[in-house]
């Protein structure tokens, strides 16, 4: 992880049109659910948790690989500081340093969030929705089959699924 690349901040002061008028658009803009940069924690002896796990990796690859474009954001980061395991912690900040946007607190992800949890997307999960939209991502991905249910019967205009279907759907096995 020795050339990290630099980020492009989103929020507040440079709107969306802004950051894709100053850099170069890959055809996949990823961010991932928190879930996802904990599956390699959890108990592998399930066979779907080791799936995600091993497709997970994968992503991570393809990342460091500069063929997606990792999105990192506030809520991320929040809840990555709650979690009281120290050595996930640590190795989500090392994840999180291969973003190459990092989506700031704004006025745009408040009202997508008020939006997404007035059509059933709660909480967090409409925080983390409403950043990857405002930060333009096209997929975004998660091991909660609850968020890619609700997510399906909106219009999003971004992928939501789970870290196999990426990979599948994407071709990067």
């Amino acid at each position: 992880m020795a050339n990290l690349p630099s980020r492009v901040r989103i929020g507040a002061e440079s709107s969306r049109a802004e950051v894709q008028a100053g850099e170069r658009q890959t055809t996949v803009k990823l961010y991932l659910d928190m879930c996802v940069y904990n599956r390699p924690f959890d108990d592998q002896s399930d066979l779907r948790i080791k799936l995600e796990t091993i497709a997970c990796q994968m992503i991570f690859e393809k990342i460091q690989a500069g063929k997606i474009e990792l999105v990192w954001s506030f809520m991320l980061e929040f809840e990555n500081e709650l979690n009281p395991f120290t050595e996930r912690k640590g190795e989500i900040v090392l994840l999180s340093r291969l973003a190459r946007h990092l989506i700031e607190p704004n006025q745009a992800i408040q009202v997508k969030a008020e939006n997404l949890e007035r059509n059933g997307i709660k909480g967090k999960d409409s925080v983390h929705l409403g950043c990857a939209l405002v930060g333009g991502c096209s997929h975004f991905v998660t091991c909660d089959d609850r968020i890619i249910k609700r997510s399906a019967a909106l219009d999003l205009r971004m992928v939501v699924c789970n870290p196999v279907g990426f990979i599948l759907k994407e071709g990067f096995q």
